[in-house]
C-alpha cells in the first residue's frame, strides 16, 4: 500500500527520519518498504504489509501507530468535534434495513444536508494522489481519504436518488443486475451482498458503488454509509464478479467494527466543514451484537 510521507509527518510534532531512512526502520521492525518514490513535494512509501497485520495497519493511522511504538515518538491525532444540526432528523430523511445480520454485523449511516459539491482543496487532493487515488469530488475524495487515514471504508450516496428514502442491505435476487460507479455492468447472483433502495441495488456491499446514487454536482442530501461487512461473505461476492477494491481487500482481512462509528463522524467532519454541509442529527446504527474495543 501507498502511503504519503508529509501525511505520516502531520500525525507528529517531532520531526520524522527521512523518508529513505524511514522505510530503513520500518524494513527492520516492522514491514518491509518495496519503493520511495518522490512525488512531487512528498514521498511515497510503498509498505508491504502483512496480512495478518491489515486491520490494524492498512491505514495511515496505524502506520503512524507502528512508528510511534518504534521511535518512541508522541502521537498528536489532533482534535476534531462534529456538530449536529438539532433541526435535522437524520431518520426523517432515511431508513436502514438489514436483513442478513451475520452478513452485515453493522451498518451506521449519517445524513449530511445543504452540501456544495465541488472540487476538494489541494491538500486533500494531493495526499490522494500520492497513495494513488483519482481525486473526483470533495466528498467522494472525503470519504476515501478517510479509509486511507482510519482504515474504514465508506460510501457517498445522493439521498434524493434513493428510491422509497430506504437502504436495505441484502443478498442479490438472482438475476439481478447492476452499474458501478466506472459504468461496469454485472450480473448478480444470491451469493452477493448488496445495498438496495426499495427498487433495485445501489451498490455491492463492501466492494464497489452503484452509478445511479452517485454524488455530482446537484447533489445537495448525502447519505453516507460507513459498515462492518463478514470477511467471507466480501471474499465470495468479490471473487463471483472478478473485482476486487480497496475497499474490499480491507474487508476480507477483517475490520473492527468499531471503526465504523469512528470514520463516519470523522468524514462527516470533514464534509461538514470542507463541503459547508449541515449533519443531522443523530448516527442512524444497526449493531445488535456488540464487540469491545
Amino acid at each position: 500500500m501507498l502511503f504519503s510521507y508529509n501525511w505520516l509527518q502531520s500525525f507528529f510534532k517531532k520531526k520524522l527520519p527521512k523518508p529513505e531512512k524511514l522505510a530503513e526502520i520500518l524494513a527492520l521492525h516492522s514491514f518491509e518498504v518495496e519503493e520511495v518514490k518522490r512525488v512531487r513535494k512528498d514521498w511515497a512509501l510503498d509498505i508491504d504489509v502483512l496480512p495478518n497485520r491489515a486491520p490494524d495497519c492498512f491505514s495511515h493511522l496505524g502506520i503512524t501507530r507502528e512508528i510511534s511504538a518504534i521511535l518512541n515518538y508522541k502521537l498528536g491525532i489532533g482534535e476534531w468535534k462534529l456538530t449536529e444540526d438539532k433541526n435535522l432528523k437524520a431518520k426523517d430523511f432515511v431508513s436502514v434495513e438489514v436483513k442478513p445480520r451475520q452478513a452485515c454485523p453493522r451498518y451506521t449511516a449519517r445524513v449530511i444536508t445543504d452540501v456544495k459539491v465541488g472540487p476538494s482543496p489541494k491538500w486533500i487532493r494531493d495526499r490522494l494522489e500520492v497513495c494513488g487515488l483519482r481525486p473526483i469530488n470533495n466528498v467522494v475524495d472525503i470519504a476515501n481519504y478517510v479509509m486511507l487515514e482510519t482504515g474504514q471504508p465508506l460510501h457517498a450516496f445522493d439521498g434524493e436518488k434513493l428510491e422509497g428514502q430506504k437502504i436495505i442491505i441484502r443478498f442479490a435476487k438472482e438475476r439481478e443486475k447492476i452499474v458501478t460507479l466506472d459504468e461496469e455492468k454485472y450480473d448478480l447472483d444470491e451469493d452477493i451482498l448488496v445495498i438496495a433502495d426499495e427498487k433495485s441495488p445501489v451498490a455491492i456491499a463492501g466492494i464497489k458503488g452503484g452509478k445511479l446514487p452517485e454524488i455530482d454536482n446537484k447533489t445537495k442530501i448525502v447519505v453516507l454509509e460507513s459498515a462492518n461487512f463478514n470477511p467471507k461473505v466480501i471474499r465470495k461476492g468479490s471473487k463471483t464478479i472478478d473485482l476486487k477494491t480497496d475497499a474490499s481487500w480491507r474487508f476480507e482481512h477483517g475490520i473492527d467494527p468499531n471503526l465504523t462509528e469512528i470514520g463516519i463522524n470523522r468524514a462527516a467532519f470533514l464534509i461538514q466543514k470542507i463541503a459547508k454541509g449541515n449533519v443531522a442529527k443523530g448516527l442512524i446504527d444497526f449493531y445488535p451484537k456488540k464487540v469491545l474495543p
